[in-house]
């Protein structure tokens, strides 16, 4: 039987977007009152930080995902425009992967992307900045690196990383266990829902320290949520930190979702994050939480799923 042009058209597009858009039943979650996530991030000085903070943003452009997964630019337009309205840091944006210079003249260096193929000297650089006290915030796919070799020096670098042959992604049908006397996640709750992806079986240095770690379910794309009996027992990590030499480094492989930077728990994970992957006080970055996220009615977060926005293009 032959199917008609404008059936094969509409299956054509509905493949398309299902391979590219993974989790698509996944919705941001219910607003928060502003004055529980003000009891999680607790009281604040009105103090500036104590030290200019010198933050390099590093990012890619993802030709694959529909808008609204992996828009490494519109969340780095997003996190570089609230950073730049603290005073006393000063933010600068790498494409791809920072040369030497770059390296040495941050002192936070956030990235988000699926990295290059870095050779030697690459990683050289960035294990030097790292030991001799630079701070990294690691996001989501920034934790791939194929072939497994490389994968294995980038987790050198990160505390975590892919391996490629054993490492998988999939959706996060759990709440995710926290270690809540550790300064990132202070005042949260032992459990902590994101709906968001994430990757497991990872290679894992010795000294990397899990922050949060949750039960696995099927991994690829989903549809919907599975049943508690069809996830792992052992749980996988999902924030860690590790620290090199002098340096220290902040990981997670949240952070699939553009709404996911619009959680306002995760932007005090996020925002207290590179307050201690950089050596300052988190509270000039607490009031990012709520801006340009909170309603009149003092509810913070997003309904919007922000997918399909037009302008990213997808080949």
């Amino acid at each position: 039987m032959r199917i008609p042009g404008p059936i094969l058209f509409f299956l054509f597009i509905a493949s398309s977007l299902n391979s590219t858009g993974q989790h698509l039943y996944q919705q941001p979650k219910p607003l928060k009152k502003k004055a529980d996530l003000e009891r999680i991030i607790g009281a604040l000085s009105n103090d500036p930080l104590e030290k200019k903070l010198r933050i390099l943003w590093v990012y890619g452009y993802d030709k694959h995902h529909i808008a609204g997964a992996h828009d490494y630019v519109k969340v780095k337009n997003l996190m570089v425009g609230l950073l730049n309205t603290v005073s006393n840091i000063i933010i600068e944006e790498a494409f791809h992967f920072p040369d030497r210079e770059q390296f040495d003249n941050a002192d936070l260096v956030v990235m988000y992307l699926h990295l290059p193929d870095l050779k030697n000297k690459q990683f050289e650089n960035f294990r030097n900045y790292i030991e001799k006290g630079g701070g990294v915030v690691s996001l989501h796919e920034t934790a791939i690196m194929r072939p497994a070799s490389k994968g294995r020096k980038l987790s050198e670098c990160l505390g975590a990383a892919w391996h490629e042959g054993t490492s998988k992604w999939g959706a996060i049908f759990d709440e995710i266990n926290i270690d809540n006397g550790h300064e990132i996640f202070r005042g949260f709750p032992e459990n902590l829902k994101i709906n968001d992806e994430f990757y497991w079986d990872l290679y894992q240095e010795d000294l990397m320290k899990v922050l949060g770690s949750v039960r696995t379910g099927p991994e690829g794309d989903s549809e919907g949520p599975v049943f508690k009996d069809e996830l792992s027992k052992e749980e996988s990590p999902v924030f860690w930190t590790y620290e090199l030499g002098k340096g220290k480094v902040f990981g997670t492989t949240t952070g699939h979702h553009t709404f996911t930077y619009y959680d306002p728990e995760f932007r005090i994970i996020i925002f207290r994050a590179m307050a201690w992957a950089a050596n300052v006080k988190p509270d000039p970055l607490m009031p990012l939480i709520f801006a340009g996220i909170t309603d009149e009615k003092g509810m913070v977060g997003t309904t919007d799923v922000m997918r399909y926005w037009k302008g990213k293009r997808r080949e």
